[in-house]
């Protein structure tokens, strides 16, 4: 009896390693995918210097509009989105005094200054215009100020 148990313990562990066997026998195969590089691209803008018009921006008077422009390069490996935003500062543009009609000059006519897209390499050209009302009162006279153009991009990718 000890020798028929043995006998089906050992015929039933034969046929479980020849089961496991067969199902080990698959083909494999194993590959490497090495060398995968990642970088980050930049958003960088350069702002070339301002185009001046022949009259120049001094010895304005009052109905004076004088016209400049610059231009905005895309420097970076990434298309950006542009605007510009103007300050300024200096006598010649703040409010002076009380008296009627004295108004300061305005800093105006700004293209390209809403939501410019620029790829790569590209570059766009904005213009803007300085205006001395003709309503400048006396107060104005012998003054002057800054225009500070301020050029703000970001990345048009996922944005």
């Amino acid at each position: 009896m000890k020798k028929k148990m043995f006998m089906s313990m050992l015929v039933i562990a034969l046929a479980a390693a020849l089961v496991g066997g067969a199902t080990m026998a698959i083909f494999t195969d194993t590959e490497t995918s090495a060398g995968n590089s990642f970088a980050a691209g930049t958003v960088d803008i350069t702002v070339g210097s301002t185009v001046i018009p022949e009259v120049g921006f001094a010895n304005m008077a009052p109905g004076d509009i004088r016209s400049g422009s610059f231009t905005v390069t895309n420097a970076g490996t990434l298309a950006l989105r542009f605007d510009v935003l103007a300050a300024t500062s200096g006598a010649l543009f703040e409010v002076q005094g009380n008296s009627p009609g004295n108004t300061p000059a305005v800093v105006g006519g700004l293209t390209d200054d809403q939501d410019v897209v620029l790829a790569p390499g590209a570059s766009a050209t904005v213009t803007f215009t300085v205006t001395l009302p003709l309503t400048a009162g006396n107060e104005y006279q012998n003054d002057n100020g800054t225009v500070t153009f301020t050029v703000n991009a970001e990345q048009t990718a996922n944005n």
